[in-house]
């Protein structure tokens, strides 16, 4: 009889590690994922303006705080919606109206972070609390399955095989599917920072976020999604890889974009 109930509490621990593990990967890039994004985004950023984040905010590396809005969430579940927008099946933009009428998604929270944030008349504490909100949030809009399907809950039902392991394809597109043992991440950051052009990332500065959230969402569409029996090819894989490269770099440099433009009433 004792035998059984040890059984039984081993299989209860295990079932509560996988519900917080789960839920730790179902809202947002992993750690390594933000980290790259600021790393990226510190290397763009203007002298004057890492001098007033590093001054007025007591912040001197924006990989630093990436990860703060999903340690706060943990302990806050009102916000964990604030970290993706799921989108109605079969369309391919975002409509507010339609997909966050009460404003509680990563789209809308970035447009009413980065009004707190250039307000200079809100007291410093809240700013800071704004600004460290926009680095965690502009990685995620730039996760595809963060503009996901509503249906599937941004492909966080949806599981299937990889590596010998049984996760969700929500988790492969959070950074997954990238083998981060490769390199250190400031290595890999600076390895794709470096192989930007300068025309790319002018292209890139030239979009808002409703841009950044369609842009996800139609890679959602036609990269994450298709499947073939719930199988993962080498061609889907690689494609996959390079699609999030390519999204970590563009979170970055418009991250520091959005900083400059927004601290600029600072100078």
């Amino acid at each position: 009889m004792f035998k059984g109930k040890k059984i039984f509490f081993i299989l209860c621990r295990a079932g509560v590690v996988w519900g917080l593990l789960s839920i730790n990967l179902a809202y947002g890039w992993g750690p390594q994922g933000h980290r790259v994004v600021g790393t990226i985004a510190e290397s763009n950023l203007a002298p004057e303006i890492k001098k007033i984040i590093a001054d007025e905010f007591n912040i001197n590396n924006l990989a630093d705080i990436a990860n703060w809005a999903d340690k706060v969430r943990r302990n806050r579940k009102q916000e964990k919606p604030w970290h993706y927008t799921n989108v109605k099946e079969g369309e391919w933009t975002y409509v507010m109206s339609r997909d966050c009428p009460k404003g509680n998604c990563v789209i809308e929270k970035i447009k009413e972070f980065s009004a707190v944030l250039a307000n200079v008349d809100l007291p410093l504490k809240r700013r800071k609390v704004a600004l460290k909100y926009l680095v965690h949030f502009v990685g995620d809009v730039h996760q595809p399955l963060h503009l996901g399907n509503r249906k599937d809950r941004g492909g966080g039902k949806i599981r299937l095989a990889y590596l010998g392991k049984k996760l969700t394809l929500h988790y492969l597109w959070d950074g997954g599917l990238i083998d981060w043992k490769r390199e250190s991440l400031l290595k890999y950051a600076t390895r794709l920072n470096a192989q930007v052009q300068d025309l790319e990332k002018s292209k890139w500065l030239h979009s808002k976020v409703n841009d950044w959230a369609d842009e996800s969402r139609s890679l959602a569409l036609k990269y994450a999604y298709p499947l073939e029996n719930n199988k993962l090819s080498k061609t889907y894989i690689s494609k996959g890889r390079e699609i999030l490269d390519q999204r970590m770099v563009q979170a970055g440099i418009r991250l520091a974009d959005l900083l400059k433009r927004l601290l600029k009433t600072e100078n």
